[in-house]
């Protein structure tokens, strides 16, 4: 486990003699970190052992939810609140100040989605998931059930409770990160290539675009590139820096690339990342989910904050 610099410029993210460690070990498949600062804990799941834990700022490992429902990706909201893709339940749900859960979706177009696999949050407080067949498909990861939509789509959950569903044309969409309020970073494990859309307010019968918006504002979601692809293995989950730079994950950690997607270094581990945040109580320290473990390493950058 190393940090290894492909340009320089990569060792300066690091404090000196910055390394990787395991925090704990024992899962089966962990996935979808998320900092909650108000708890001053970073929550993540092991999707497969059906649980959704935490880790404190004190270093303290505790179950938070057992059984999850198979919950996968989280982020948090405006108000600071858990976000959870619940592969088991096939919806999005909220975790309240009470510690209950609220369904915030779990159906488009009359049908059941089909699992909910990340969310990102969008400045304006509406929530971007990607809804893959991973928790359907596989019996280890959800409850099964016919799948009911006729795409692999991404959705847009506005606060108001509206669903749309503005991109339409990937195989396995997985991991999200808006780079700006404009522009949408989404991985495809089912072509295994990182996807930029551009986002911008357009009339609902403009042709050959799907859109998404609340109180008369559509918001058309067009693809632009191919943003980047790693090697080894596929991009799952993807976070963004304060400079704007992008942090993969991969099949041997995480790759580090600038805004325009050319790897400068990498965060080498044992196996592969499945997914990562920065939190902790200075929100430098990033934290990685493995497959069987739940790392960190210090930084000297933050989550980028974005605003409308």
């Amino acid at each position: 486990m190393s940090l290894q610099a492909t340009r320089p410029e990569f060792l300066d993210l690091f404090p000196k003699d910055a390394a990787p460690r395991q925090l704990a070990g024992g899962f089966t498949w962990t996935e979808g970190p998320a900092y909650v600062p108000a708890r001053r804990a970073v929550f993540f799941s092991d999707v497969r052992q059906n649980r959704l834990l935490r880790w404190s700022d004190a270093g303290e490992l505790a179950d938070e939810m057992n059984p999850s429902h198979h919950q996968n990706g989280h982020c948090v909201d405006l108000q600071g609140r858990l976000i959870a893709c619940s592969h088991g339940l096939r919806a999005i749900v909220r975790q309240e100040e009470d510690g209950s859960w609220t369904t915030l979706t779990d159906r488009f177009a009359g049908g059941r989605l089909n699992s909910p696999n990340d969310v990102t949050l969008h400045p304006d407080g509406s929530l971007w998931f990607s809804d893959p067949t991973y928790g359907i498909d596989k019996p280890e990861e959800g409850y099964g059930g016919t799948k009911e939509q006729e795409g692999n789509y991404v959705y847009r959950l506005d606060p108001d409770g509206t669903l749309t569903a503005p991109i339409r044309d990937r195989v396995k969409p997985n991991g999200l990160v808006f780079v700006s309020a404009e522009r949408l970073l989404v991985s495809d494990t089912g072509d295994a290539q990182t996807h930029a859309y551009r986002l911008a307010p357009a009339p609902q019968d403009t042709p050959g675009l799907t859109w998404s918006g609340q109180d008369g504002q559509p918001q058309a979601a067009t693809h632009e590139r191919v943003w980047f692809k790693v090697d080894p293995g596929k991009t799952d989950g993807i976070r963004v820096d304060e400079e704007g730079r992008l942090w993969s994950s991969a099949g041997d950690g995480v790759h580090v690339l600038t805004p325009d997607g050319e790897e400068i270094g990498r965060v080498v581990l044992a196996g592969t990342v499945s997914n990562l945040c920065f939190g902790g109580p200075q929100g430098t320290t990033l934290y990685m989910t493995t497959g069987s473990g739940f790392w960190s390493v210090e930084t000297r950058t933050r989550a980028l904050q974005l605003t409308v």
